[in-house]
């Protein structure tokens, strides 16, 4: 495997060195300003309990405790877990915030336990992802939303060349995860695209 396609594999799961090197760079650049654009469409919710799903390098588990009493992130990646810990230090001191290392089709959560759930440049790799929502849709709460950002509208050029040379990954389009959304029982879904980027993001609700 060339060096190109091992750094950018780690995209599925951070390890090693490339591993390190491509989770520092998850807190920052282009990544922001996706996660930023994402949160917008999120709404002003107050959360008692919320929970990043493959929470990478724990920025977005900081911008949850923003508008959450506590929030949590869960990852696989044992790299991706220690820099989440890292970044989220003082909030998990404080009995805030927590990061735990796990599959996110088996959540250690119990039912309805957050009002919001986050996945940002994620669901690509997720192996089972019917199963992983039917666990998303398990912990929200009644009412909770449900918000999936994406770098790839699911057809542009530039990620269609990357899922040919990452293992594993996976193109959605925004009707592909709505389909994907109803089966465990997710309504009021609503489909966002960037104007000027191939960004995507759709949220969806638990039903009260």
């Amino acid at each position: 495997m060339g060096i190109m396609k091992k750094f950018f594999s780690q995209t599925k799961k951070p390890e090693g060195f490339l591993g390190k090197i491509m989770v520092n760079g998850m807190n920052s650049g282009g990544h922001s300003s996706l996660a930023e654009w994402g949160f917008g469409f999120i709404g002003n919710i107050k959360a008692e309990a919320s929970l990043d799903c493959g929470c990478g390098g724990g920025a977005n588990v900081r911008r949850l405790l923003e508008r959450s009493d506590k929030a949590y992130g869960i990852d696989y990646s044992e790299i991706s877990v220690a820099k989440s810990r890292e970044t989220n230090v003082e909030a998990i001191r404080r009995g805030k915030c927590e990061i735990l290392q796990g599959d996110v089709c088996y959540l250690p959560f119990e039912n309805d336990s957050f009002d919001i759930v986050t996945a940002f440049e994620t669901v690509y790799f997720w192996q089972n992802i019917e199963n992983a929502f039917s666990e998303i849709y398990r912990v929200l709460k009644s009412g909770g939303i449900f918000a999936i950002t994406n770098e790839s509208t699911g057809t542009d050029k530039t990620s269609v060349k990357f899922s040919q040379i990452i293992d594993g990954m996976n193109l959605y389009t925004g009707e592909k995860l709505k389909s994907l959304l109803e089966k465990p029982g997710f309504t009021s879904i609503e489909i966002h695209t960037h104007a000027d980027k191939p960004w995507l993001n759709v949220t969806a609700k638990k039903a009260d």
